[in-house]
């Protein structure tokens, strides 16, 4: 059982692993960088990789100052190496690295700092200072490799990648993503269909969420355990990721709990108005580095040129989206554990069904490759993406959330739908009037209108021949 848990840890990860062996193996100094929102298996794949090598591993500390970082530092480096060394008085990261410089230079070793943007206090001093120690010192000793981590991409990117000081010195980068639903349905394998999408919709696919549920005896019941009693796991895992992502900044907060409560997005001037953020640079950061987490997502209606004001933000991680619906309103009565069929209560309303709806939307829109696939129209060039439109005295205002607008003159317009029973005729009025809406606005385009649900068709439906393809949810279960 061991073994199969190491094993699911890393699937879908071979192209990764494929890379940083080849980074590890090279006979020539390295640098490689990996980043990714924490909880997707950053540290674990990096440790694999250097399985049976020699290596030393330095972590951060969570929010502490820099004299902090350097001394933890030089407290792993003494423990790794078994050399007590003069750390007495060194007060800086140029110092710092020389003493590890001490050690690699007798005794080559390869290099991970996980956790790099804690260690640098979000400041490129260390950065700085770690090129200048590389580049006279540790690229000196023959085949090592030095891999820098972290759980900021805006960090990691902006200022350690994009930096003056690493700029085209490094050999690898990998941003590291959670799993798609091919990938789940491997790490889930034994469930069934519907536990193994559901489990993409709960979860978005981050590795340890999934390593948490797919022990239970259902999915469902595993939620319930994790995330609605009072010992567990999802719980406080706001706390423990969205603080340790931007260290209690009431700003990131505020933007997050704002785009909770509109599933569907918010223009940039309603996030402003809403939150009362000037909505120049500061604003555009704070967006930028929540996108770069994960936590949020922009939308550009393919129509629309990059930059346009009509660009949406929603929350777009899956986790925080569950967090805000359902666990955070509950707490008081999760901590009280006076209400033993909580979770049952929640997963029968209307509110939980809507969430549902909106989960299963996200699944469907992030696998929009398969779909294309799936329609056979891969080799045509197309524009993808959303389309959103306010009511004019031509039309109703209407949103899509994915419309493929193909060089052949066809727009394909995606519905996607989950309820647990046959879906029927009924949906037909509620996409013929988005698609009348997409006609009018693009009368030289033929309106090609699919269905993409969880549930199957009834008799009536399927036999209707109103869409061109109705593709089932378990579809998206098959193999790239």
């Amino acid at each position: 059982m061991v073994l199969m848990d190491i094993a699911r840890r890393f699937i879908g990860r071979t192209a990764e692993l494929a890379q940083l062996h080849s980074l590890i193996e090279n006979a020539n100094p390295t640098i490689g960088i990996v980043y990714g929102r924490r909880r997707v298996g950053k540290s674990s794949l990096i440790r694999k990789a250097f399985e049976g090598k020699n290596v030393l591993f330095f972590e951060g500390l969570e929010a502490r100052p820099k004299q902090e970082q350097i001394d933890n530092f030089l407290f792993q480096l003494a423990v790794q190496t078994r050399e007590h060394r003069q750390s007495k008085g060194i007060k800086s990261w140029r110092a710092a690295f020389m003493q590890l410089n001490e050690f690699v230079a007798h005794d080559p070793h390869h290099i991970f700092l996980d956790e790099f943007q804690w260690m640098a206090n979000y400041r490129t001093e260390i950065v700085s200072d770690l090129k200048m120690i590389w580049e006279q010192y540790l690229s000196k000793v023959p085949g090592i490799t030095l891999v820098l981590c972290g759980s900021i991409a805006s960090f990691m990117v902006t200022k350690v990648i994009r930096s003056s000081a690493l700029y085209g010195r490094t050999d690898c980068q990998i941003a590291l993503r959670a799993f798609d639903q091919f990938e789940t349905n491997q790490m889930l394998e034994g469930k069934g269909f519907s536990e193994r999408i559901e489990a993409q919709m709960f979860t978005g696919g981050v590795p340890r969420y999934l390593e948490i549920l797919k022990d239970a005896p259902s999915i469902r019941l595993g939620l319930e355990k994790e995330a609605f009693t009072k010992t567990g796991y999802f719980i406080n895992e706001f706390d423990r990721i969205f603080v340790s992502h931007f260290g209690k900044n009431p700003e990131f907060e505020k933007i997050v709990k704002y785009l909770a409560k509109w599933p569907y997005g918010r223009y940039r001037k309603q996030i402003a108005q809403a939150l009362k953020i000037a909505e120049g640079g500061l604003l555009s950061a704070h967006l930028s580095d929540l996108e770069s987490a994960g936590f949020i997502v922009s939308q550009t209606p393919f129509d629309r040129d990059e930059g346009s004001k009509s660009i949406k933000y929603s929350l777009n991680d899956a986790y925080l989206r569950l967090y805000f619906a359902f666990i955070k309103p509950q707490l008081k009565k999760i901590e009280s554990e006076l209400h033993a069929d909580l979770f049952k209560s929640i997963s029968q309303s209307s509110a939980f069904s809507g969430w549902m709806g909106r989960a299963f939307e996200h699944v469907c829109t992030q696998h929009a490759k398969r779909i294309v696939k799936i329609l056979g129209f891969a080799g045509i060039d197309f524009n993808a993406g959303p389309y959103f439109s306010p009511r004019d005295e031509k039309t109703d205002g209407v949103q899509i959330d994915l419309l493929f607008d193909r060089a052949d003159n066809v727009m394909t317009l995606c519905e996607m739908k989950y309820q647990l029973h046959p879906i029927g005729l009924e949906i037909i009025n509620e996409i013929e009037r988005r698609a009348t809406v997409l006609a009018t606005k693009f009368p030289s385009k033929t309106i090609q209108k699919v269905l993409i649900t969880f549930s199957a068709p009834t008799a009536d439906l399927a036999g209707s021949g109103y869409f061109y393809r109705i593709i089932l949810a378990q579809e998206l279960l098959d193999a790239h």
